[in-house]
């Protein structure tokens, strides 16, 4: 997962880690059965808990943005 000029890249694979991630949130920890997806220049994307006082879940934390060569 990277961020491009295109926006946030996700390979196929990644996608399904990452539900089966958000799946393990829900089952074990609380969390939403569903994600959030905010644009911007960095996108993010985040599973909130199911009580307002615990912390959400930001997928998107560890991306990198692309790098430029010249």
């Amino acid at each position: 997962m990277e961020y491009t000029e295109h926006g946030l890249r996700i390979s196929l694979d990644e996608l399904r880690r990452l539900l089966e991630r958000a799946e393990k949130e829900v089952q074990y920890y609380c969390k939403e059965s569903c994600i959030y997806i905010k644009g911007g220049d960095k996108p993010q994307i985040t599973q909130y808990s199911v009580y307002s006082d615990c912390n959400g879940v930001n997928h998107t934390c560890a991306v990198k943005s692309e790098q430029v060569t010249a």
